[in-house]
């Protein structure tokens, strides 16, 4: 070192405490990194939180009024997507009935831009077209989305989003005479359009405006 002439060691100064810098940026990043996982997986709702959010595979639907409704329509903004059918005898409806409670208490607690998007995908596209979507989704509430694409696509999107769905054909009875068994979570999706959540069933319209408050303020 004191071989070295005034310029060298300068240099070399420069090169050590920009070394030390990089060394502490990627530190500390992996440090807000660990912690922010912690954190999330602390999070206690009635469900998960994952810990780490879960990328969407492209996928392409039409909505209510016939648009199409892609990973775009769930990027900007939060969304609560459950996956149901309108001739669902009771956990459709009764927990449709909640999200609208929900969103209502949400609208008096939250800017515009903080109310999630709440998108029903049916399960049955056999039956339900784009009409009775809009019927169904609108006895509920004028601001909720359905959703549907045609029945091979909609089992890719069923596993993309790890639903089940099986449908129930009653014996002897006609062939569009049947229920469908589904999982009844509601996936709560970042506004970078990948899944955070997931909210378990029976849902409480209180205990999902006190969830997605907690999770929106983490």
């Amino acid at each position: 070192m004191n071989d070295m002439n005034p310029g060298t060691k300068g240099l070399f100064a420069i090169l050590i405490g920009m070394t030390i810098i990089t060394m502490f940026a990627i530190y500390f990043g992996v440090i807000r990194h660990r912690i922010k996982i912690n954190h999330a997986s602390n999070i206690k709702i009635e469900g998960v939180v994952l810990p780490q959010s879960k990328e969407i595979a492209k996928f392409q639907l039409t909505d209510n009024h016939g648009n199409a409704f892609t990973n775009d329509n769930l990027k900007g903004h939060w969304t609560m997507l459950f996956f149901g059918f309108t001739n669902c005898g009771m956990v459709c409806p009764t927990t449709m009935a909640a999200l609208n409670r929900m969103y209502k208490e949400l609208e008096k607690e939250l800017p515009a831009d903080k109310l999630p998007q709440v998108v029903l995908v049916t399960v049955d596209p056999e039956r339900d077209t784009t009409e009775k979507l809009d019927e169904y989704v609108n006895a509920f509430n004028s601001h909720f989305i359905g959703a549907r694409t045609e029945l091979a696509e909609t089992l890719l999107l069923e596993r993309e989003f790890s639903i089940a769905a099986v449908k129930m054909q009653a014996d002897g009875m006609a062939k569009n005479n049947y229920s469908i068994n589904h999982s009844a979570e509601i996936l709560l999706i970042n506004p970078d359009g990948k899944i955070k959540a997931y909210f378990s069933y029976p849902h409480k319209a209180e205990k999902m405006v006190k969830d997605y408050k907690l999770i929106l303020a983490a």
